[in-house]
């Protein structure tokens, strides 16, 4: 009889530990995701118009290599249009576009023509370029969000979250408390799914947002930074509204803006 009641009593603590961090990794669960929301809220990427198209034109300099610049074209359209270019030496290296239902399209640089893509490999493809951040619609994409407690940065203490979400590496985030606004994200060196990494992805040492800048509503990042082998990289991005153009998202080629 004893012996029962020990083990029910060993079973009753066993169980009320696990509860315990169970509550405790839920609170951690909640804390992170209010955290992200907020950033998030604060962007208000939601507020983009309707009638318009964003686009967004970037630029990628390597502090090693300042004449080798990279151009980025971006074009969006609610609800879920969009087409990105990569130029460089004035042509065109990659590319991708959508209407969202039917056409699925990626620029082939070895043959040098459009081709079509199975959906879920056009997103797959898209998530990192996405001006938007990877955070952006992060329940959709099936992320899992925590908080990883306060860090000391240069002397200030700021809220860095854990996040790891398909299709991207495991990630730190670091948020400024007093604004909520994100400024920073380190990367491991493994992934979410099955812990491979493919042998020419580049893991970043440290990408930085510098600037944010007030937009019809929202805020955009104007200057990013990252580090990655070893090299410094300035990313510029400039933003404007123009008029639909339905072609935009249904034509291999359109008229450089």
């Amino acid at each position: 009889m004893k012996k029962t009641i020990f083990i029910l009593l060993v079973l009753f603590f066993a169980c009320n530990i696990q509860a315990q961090e169970d509550s405790i990794k839920d609170a951690l669960r909640k804390q992170g995701e209010r955290i992200v929301d907020k950033y998030i809220s604060i962007i208000n990427f939601q507020r983009e118009k309707t009638d318009s198209i964003m686009y967004v034109e970037s630029y990628i300099v390597a502090r090693n290599h300042p004449k080798d610049t990279m151009k980025i074209y971006r074009w969006y359209m609610q609800p879920r249009f969009m087409r990105m270019e990569i130029w460089q030496d004035g042509k065109i290296e990659d590319g991708f576009y959508t209407d969202n239902v039917s056409i699925f399209r990626r620029f082939h640089s070895g043959q040098r023509a459009w081709m079509d893509l199975a959906q879920d490999n056009f997103y797959n493809y898209v998530l990192s370029m996405d001006i938007r951040g990877a955070l952006y619609e992060w329940r959709s994409k099936g992320a899992e969000i925590t908080y990883a407690g306060e860090y000391n940065l240069d002397g200030h203490q700021v809220d860095r979250v854990y996040v790891i979400c398909p299709g991207f590496f495991d990630r730190h985030y670091f948020f400024e408390k007093e604004s909520g606004m994100l400024f920073m994200l380190t990367e491991e060196r493994h992934t979410y799914t099955d812990g491979k990494i493919n042998p020419n992805a580049v893991v970043v040492d440290w990408r930085a947002w510098n600037e944010f800048t007030p937009y019809h509503g929202f805020f955009l990042p104007t200057i990013e930074s990252y580090q990655a082998e070893g090299e410094v990289v300035v990313i510029h991005h400039k933003y404007k509204y123009i008029p639909k153009q339905g072609n935009i998202f249904t034509d291999d080629y359109i008229k450089r803006i």
